[in-house]
This record gives C-alpha cells, structure tokens and sequence, in this order.
C-alpha cells in the first residue's frame, strides 16, 4: 500500500449571473494528496485505503447543478518542482464523474487510482489535477446566450515505488549531515560590552579584547558561516536587555571561514550605533548564528552580544 501525506482543504468557487442576482456555486472538500511508493500496477480506492472521499456541495439555496469531476495533465504553471505532468490522465477516474446535485446538496466521489504495470514508470513522479466543475451545457441559463461554469482544481501527486521529491531530498541532507564535521564549538556563548561608544564603528577586538573563537576539535576541517541575525523565538536576552533597533550594527570578519583540523580561528566583530539620543544610554542585545556554509544543513550555533551605549 503507498505511503500517504495529505492536507485538508476546503475551496469553493461561485460565479454571479449577469441580471439574475443568485449567485452559481460549489464548494470541494478534498485533500492536496501526495502518494509515496507507489508500486506498478497499483489499483486502489483513495475512500477505501484512506477514508479520503472527494466531496461537492452545491451553494444554492434554490438551484440544482449537474456536475462534472475530470482528471486532467496539469499546465506547466500548476507543476510543483521534482514532478512531471501525468502521462495518461486516465489513471485517475473519478466515481461517479457526472450527477446532479439538488440546493444545498452534498455528494462524495470516490477517486480511483490504476497504474499500469510497467518497470519503466519506476523513479518518476507525476502530477494530476482533479477539476471539478458545473456542467456548462445543461446549467446554462437564459442571459445573452452565456454558458456559464463554477470550478475547481485540486492538485494529486504520487511517486512511482520511491519516495517523493521532498522527502528524498531530506534523506538526502540528512546523509550528507552523518558525512560533515559538527565537533565543533564557538566561544563564548555571550559576550558583555560596557559603555560601548555610539557614533562610529568599534573594533571590540581592538576596545575590549573581545572576539568569536571557533574551535575545531575533529581532525576534519570544517566550513563556518557566521552572520547577525534579528532574532530566534527560543532566544530571550537576560535581565533587562532588549533587541538592538537593528542587528546590521554588527559587522562579523570574516563570514565565511575555513577552520582546519584540530585548530582554533578567530572571528572579529565591529559595532556601529548610529548617533542618536534614542540609541544612548540602552541596554542592548544582538544574536549571532554560525551555521555551516552548506544552508541547506540543519545545525545552528548562536552566541549573544551584550553592550550598554554611552550616555
């Protein structure tokens, strides 16, 4: 049975009849389904195998609608990256594809799902779209001649007997992550700048002896980036600190740095609080992370600045 990830959602679509007043509409609650594993040959019941009914309402208080459920090959706008349009909108059938829904009425369509069994599909990943509309000819009113159609269009992915885009490109980070270097540490933790000058920039290597110390303590080298950051909703600055106006005032040299093996780098820091009477006087707090310059890998160090500007 394929694995199954699925976001509920609720749409709806109405459109307004030119001189009627009453406005034509549905509404379909169905998932943004994504299929993992998927084997060759596969023919299932998305109700069956995951209680996932496509359900239609018609909003009319007054009016019926005959409606019409489609699978369709998806436009190159509607495609989300890693898939490819389905190859035969057929493998996805809709049951029933056509009825008529009375005022204020609900039906559930069962999706059906038929693979062919052919080796080749194994490693793809497609994309269908399920359109469910009104039926324009039989709904058509007296108005100009108008043929007029409320729809909506509900995206389904599945991946051929692998795992989906999003999730191989997880496996993937995460066995890279088992392949890097993460002994590492970035010293001190915080940092506390008394009466720092507002105005200019200030080297706290040169004012107070004051600097980022990375220590490699693995063999391997490793590939740091450090920068400023506004903050982290895990981080609260102690006592009564706050958040600086504007992490920028922290400048970090370097910001990418290589740290060899068994070795120990430095990393300086200049901060420049722009001369204004706001500014002075202020207890103030800015967050730095060091991350590894591959951003695509989960790990995260922070360190916090400490620093009272001059009254």
């Amino acid at each position: 049975m394929p694995h199954l990830r699925a976001v509920s959602i609720i749409c709806s679509a109405i459109i307004l009849l030119p001189g009627v007043g009453q406005p034509l509409g549905i509404a379909m609650r169905f998932v943004d389904v994504t299929l993992e594993n998927v084997e060759p040959g596969a023919n299932f019941n998305l109700r069956v195998i995951r209680n996932l009914p496509l359900v239609v309402t018609n909003q009319d208080e007054e009016a019926g609608a005959d409606i019409v459920v489609e699978s369709n090959i998806p436009t190159a706008k509607e495609m989300k990256e890693g898939y490819e349009p389905i190859p035969d909108s057929s493998w996805i059938k809709a049951v029933p594809a056509r009825f008529h829904l009375g005022p204020k009425a609900s039906a559930a369509v069962d999706v059906i799902v038929t693979i062919p069994d052919d080796p080749k599909l194994i490693g793809h990943h497609y994309e269908a779209i399920l359109w469910v509309h009104t039926d324009a000819q039989k709904n058509a009113m007296q108005g100009g001649g108008l043929l007029l159609q409320a729809g909506l269009r509900s995206r389904f992915r599945m991946s051929i007997k692998t795992m989906g885009p999003a999730s191989l490109q997880r496996e993937k980070k995460l066995k890279k992550l088992a392949t890097i270097n993460t002994n590492f540490s970035v010293n001190p933790d915080t940092i506390l700048i008394p009466h720092l000058a507002v105005g200019r920039a200030v080297d706290l290597k040169e004012s107070n002896k004051a600097s980022l110390k990375i220590v490699n303590q693995s063999d391997d080298p490793i590939k740091l980036k450090l920068t400023p950051i506004e903050r982290d909703p895990n981080i609260v600055p102690q006592g009564d600190f706050i958040w600086a106006p504007d992490f920028k005032w922290v400048k970090l040299s370097p910001e990418i740095i290589n740290v060899p093996g068994n070795a120990i780098k430095e990393v300086k820091m200049t901060v420049t609080v722009p001369d204004k009477p706001e500014f002075r006087n202020k207890k103030y707090a800015i967050l730095m992370r060091t991350t590894l310059a591959d951003d695509d890998l989960p790990i995260a160090y922070h360190n916090v600045l400490y620093f009272t500007t001059e009254p």
